[in-house]
């Protein structure tokens, strides 16, 4: 790959094979900078990964202040391909950044709904969906390859194509295939 481009590593979130096929491909690519989905509040706290006391299970907490039942967090384990993003780009010392919406964008009040419909039409004209217009709904993705493939089942592709992957190769090519 050349400097200016990007490549999109899609993963499944605590999969070893996962984790292999990003160790892999970062490895073969080189990356100037390491971008992982997750909450940008912890791009301040990211650089705690490189202490040699911080060993996985680790997660990132996130939590209004003002009501700790509002929360989230991610969850890092030694076979997450994100902890494994993470440990590349501290031990390599490039650049590393969540890239989300703020985790508080979670926990803001849900916006009041609109008085429910007066009339039967009104409540009909409102409810219309692609399904009802006659328009197919949209295909997931994984399913169209795993059935290009030739399997049925878009979750045993991802098994093979992904998790059960031998080492060697273009370790970049599995993700090629998901982002096209």
């Amino acid at each position: 790959m050349t400097t200016s481009e990007v490549a999109l590593l899609g993963i499944r979130h605590h999969g070893p094979g996962s984790a292999r096929a990003v160790a892999a491909a970062l490895a073969q690519w080189r990356p100037d900078a390491v971008l992982i989905e997750g909450p940008p509040e912890a791009d301040g706290i990211v650089h705690l990964a490189a202490e040699k006391d911080l060993v996985p299970p680790v997660a990132l907490l996130a939590h209004a202040v003002d009501d700790p039942a509002k929360a989230a967090f991610w969850p890092y384990a030694e076979f997450s391909p994100e902890w494994v993003a993470i440990r590349h780009a501290v031990e390599h010392d490039l650049p590393v950044r969540f890239i989300d919406l703020p985790a508080g964008y979670g926990f803001a009040p849900a916006p009041e709904e609109d008085a429910a419909p007066e009339t039967a039409a009104e409540e009909s004209a409102e409810g219309d969906t692609a399904e009802e217009d006659g328009a197919e709904p949209v295909a997931d993705p994984l399913a169209l390859l795993a059935e290009a493939a030739g399997h049925d089942d878009a979750e045993r592709w991802w098994e093979d194509v992904v998790e059960h992957r031998a080492p060697g190769g273009d370790a970049l090519a599995p993700f090629a295939a998901v982002a096209e």
